[in-house]
């Protein structure tokens, strides 16, 4: 009787040490494009065409009224972009100048990612979604 249950506990601590086999990996985001479908929860404005290109360990795209271009590095689920440098043209229209700032300000505090379907997901520190894609097409 003794060793049924040392040789339960056993197995219980082993399956309790073990990766969870449905923990899904992350999908990896070289080669892929992304146009923005919100921000802080809220619709991009009309006409703005936000875009998020990963390359090569490259990021790249439209901040709305500039291009921008810059480094990431992922692990795991984890994402850092590097210095992003964007071109210096003003939009004609206040709020997608404020949206393009608001736009950059976020990828400055991004630091994790979730891809599910064809919609990415980048969240602060605290899990808070910043910015959400849909899958250009």
């Amino acid at each position: 009787m003794r060793i049924a249950v040392a040789l339960a506990l056993v197995l219980t601590l082993l399956a309790a040490c073990a990766p969870l086999a449905d923990t899904p990996k992350p999908v990896e985001l070289n080669g892929t494009d992304w146009t923005l479908a919100a921000i802080s929860g809220k619709a991009p404005v009309a006409g703005s065409n936000v875009t998020l290109k990963f390359e090569q360990g490259n990021v790249s795209g439209s901040g709305g009224c500039n291009q921008y271009n810059g480094s990431y590095t992922t692990s795991g689920s984890t994402l850092t972009f590097g210095p992003i440098a964007a071109t210096k043209r003003a939009c004609l229209e206040r709020d997608k100048n404020a949206q393009e700032t608001a736009y950059f300000e976020a990828l400055s505090k991004v630091v994790a990612y979730e891809v599910s379907g064809d919609r990415l997901k980048l969240r602060n520190a605290g899990g808070t979604t910043l910015l959400e894609y849909e899958r250009a097409r």
